[in-house]
């Protein structure tokens, strides 16, 4: 469960160093620290936020000034923010035994709520347990598909690749 947590984790921390490293390269680009602007934008962050493979004489970028790529980083900034507090906030369950247990996850994987029948109470701790962990895995799977899907559409959203899975 842990590690599940951590790869998200990982994946967002990415996606947000990725859109600092371009929001600082646009700003030193625009106060002239790294020399030929021109040929420095020529390389990844060209590609980030819809640049092609012609040269459209605008510096790179698909046509977007500096501004306009600094707004775009902050912009996916903020929606990484919001996806994390989405997925903190978001409820996902599972049950298990005919429904007399159900196990309640957020959407960061964090166990939030077990619930069990008195009907499944009264048959006894193994049974108990079985449908316990069989939900429980259950609500950790639909949690993963889930900041998955998220996580997914974000990354279309801002023109990127889904990093692989580790």
């Amino acid at each position: 469960h842990t590690s599940s947590k951590l790869a998200i984790d990982a994946m967002l921390a990415r996606l947000y160093l990725l859109v600092l490293a371009l929001a600082q390269t646009s700003h030193a680009l625009q106060i002239g620290l790294l020399g030929s602007a021109r040929a420095c934008t020529r390389a990844a962050p060209r590609m980030l936020f819809g640049g092609g493979g012609n040269n459209d004489g605008g510096g790179g970028m698909g046509g977007m000034n500096m501004m306009e790529t600094i707004k775009k980083a902050q912009q996916v900034g903020v929606k990484v923010k919001e996806l994390q507090e989405e997925l903190q906030n978001t409820e996902v369950e599972a049950t298990a035994a005919d429904g007399q247990v159900t196990v309640t996850v957020s959407g960061a994987q964090v166990p939030l709520e077990v619930t069990v029948s008195e009907e499944l109470l009264a048959k006894g701790a193994e049974a108990v347990s079985e449908a316990v962990s069989l939900a429980a895995k259950e609500a950790h799977k639909n949690s993963m598909d889930y900041a998955k899907d998220r996580m997914s559409a974000l990354y279309g959203e801002i023109g990127l690749p889904m990093p692989p899975e580790a």
